[in-house]
């Protein structure tokens, strides 16, 4: 069966969306933490240093959804879209409480491939907080979820 094809139609659609960093999206830097647990990078950090701000997996999160609410209604039916690559850049914290913003661009369709440029700045200062470029896969849904199940079979899941 032929791999579901993307429309280069899609190279300059854009999507944003607004929310306020909640502590669990955040990590704590120069402290332990319990979740997931961790200690920090270094050993004569005291408690009192640590700070908690948005984390690499909730921003890559956030900037992953904006990017596939950027295609809905525009993807063929039947299929969706899943994470192949990310790089992520983080330019300044946003703590707890703050609001952000992530706008995203598809910037380009190869194959079945789709790039998104994710920009995150905080709403208050229209400060930059963190930029990444996202690139997601179009698949047959039905042949990714059977894919999936059959390695849950596997591994017993």
């Amino acid at each position: 069966m032929d791999e579901p094809r993307p429309s280069t139609d899609l190279v300059g659609t854009t999507a944003t969306t607004t929310f306020a960093v909640d502590p669990a999206q955040t990590t704590n830097v120069f402290g332990a933490q319990e979740t997931p647990p961790g200690r920090p990078a270094a050993a004569d950090s005291t408690p009192s240093e640590s700070v908690r701000v948005l984390g690499t997996a909730p921003l890559l999160s956030r900037v992953e959804f904006t990017g596939r609410e950027s295609v809905r209604g525009r993807i063929p039916p039947g299929t969706g879209m899943v994470g192949k690559r990310a790089d992520v850049t983080h330019t300044s914290a946003a703590t707890v409480g703050r609001r952000v913003r992530v706008r995203t661009e598809v910037v380009a369709v190869d194959g079945a491939d789709v790039t998104y440029d994710g920009r995150v700045r905080a709403v208050e200062d229209d400060r930059p907080v963190a930029s990444a470029t996202v690139v997601l896969r179009l698949v047959d849904r039905e042949r990714f979820r059977a894919a999936v199940a059959a390695d849950d079979d596997e591994t017993g899941a």
